[in-house]
Formats: C-alpha cells, sequence, structure tokens
C-alpha cells in the first residue's frame, strides 16, 4: 500500500513538472492535443449514484403522495 501511495505521488509530481514547462503548451499544439479531455472517472461515478437514487426503487416503498 505504502508503495502504492510513492508511485502515485511521483507520477503526479512528474505531471505537474511536465505541465509547468513552458514548451509543454507548444507541444500540445504541435500534437494536436485537445485541451478539452476530461477523466470518465468522475461522469461514471456520477452516473452510479445516480442509479442509486432512481425513482422506479421508490414505487416498492408505498409513499402516498
Amino acid at each position: 500500500m505504502l508503495h502504492e501511495v510513492e508511485v502515485m505521488e511521483r507520477l503526479e509530481n512528474q505531471r505537474n513538472e511536465t505541465m509547468s514547462d513552458p514548451k509543454f503548451p507548444q507541444w500540445m499544439r504541435d500534437m494536436n492535443v485537445s485541451q478539452s479531455y476530461e477523466d470518465p472517472t468522475y461522469k461514471l461515478n456520477a452516473r452510479d449514484v445516480q442509479s442509486q437514487y432512481s425513482s422506479k426503487g421508490y414505487k416498492s416503498l408505498n409513499f402516498k403522495f
């Protein structure tokens, strides 16, 4: 577990160094890398959480409106 944390910290440090390099924006333009990239993990997690609160599940609770 500790090793995994160290690896993640090292990767995060490398990422920060790369993104702070003044040549990085030019490289992105040269390689035509999209700046609108989003990590899909957050959307997938949100969909899972939202599905837990689906109104279909409330029908069996017999709420009176």
